[in-house]
């Protein structure tokens, strides 16, 4: 786990012990692309798995693609579709099952508009339609920065959005680093089959 981003080596960790092989996983904030690029080595190496990404900026799929354009095989790029559209619109495309695993890393684009950044009330729309989606054992893996105004009121609506759920039917765990100020954090939330 690396010392500087532990949030994102949990997250990893997580994603490598859930996914297996002929899943289908969704990221749904590309971003620069380095979680779809995971996403990718851990699951296109099955001929029957599928990786979507999304995002609403062009640039941040250019991006992706080019990370995963140099990065995968050739052949595995077959299986990974794009789409540039908002993350709240997850329920749009059409799947051909449910996917395992939808991951959120939420906030502003690394390296671009700190202004342009998701916000709460569509980041809320999708997590709750992305839960409606997952499998039956299925998971989301979110990531929150705090560290920000907007960030923090998202962090602070999942959390209440996440104790709400009945404990019968999901696990989730809300990951903090307490000895970080405003450090990222993670939510980890499961379906029980």
């Amino acid at each position: 786990m690396s010392e500087r981003s532990p949030h994102i080596g949990l997250a990893h960790t997580y994603w490598k012990c859930h996914l297996k092989p002929g899943d289908l996983a969704i990221d749904a904030t590309c971003g620069n692309g380095h979680d779809t690029y995971q996403l990718a080595k851990l699951l296109l190496v099955h001929p029957e798995s599928l990786l979507i990404g999304f995002d609403i900026q062009s640039a941040a799929l250019e991006k992706t693609e080019k990370l995963l354009k140099q990065s995968v095989p050739e052949e595995h790029l077959a299986r990974v579709l794009f789409q540039r559209r908002c993350h709240s619109e997850i329920d749009q495309i059409p799947l051909p099952y449910s996917p395992a695993l939808i991951v959120y890393n939420l906030g502003y684009l690394p390296g671009a508009d700190k202004k342009l950044t998701t916000q709460t009330t569509s980041t809320l729309a999708s997590i709750h339609k992305a839960s409606l989606l997952i499998g039956q054992t299925g998971a989301l893996s979110i990531t929150c920065y705090p560290g920000h105004a907007e960030g923090r009121l998202e962090e602070e609506a999942l959390l209440l959005w996440a104790q709400e759920l009945p404990s019968s039917q999901w696990n989730v765990c809300h990951h903090r680093w307490l000895n970080r100020a405003n450090a990222p954090s993670l939510f980890w939330i499961q379906k029980i089959s």
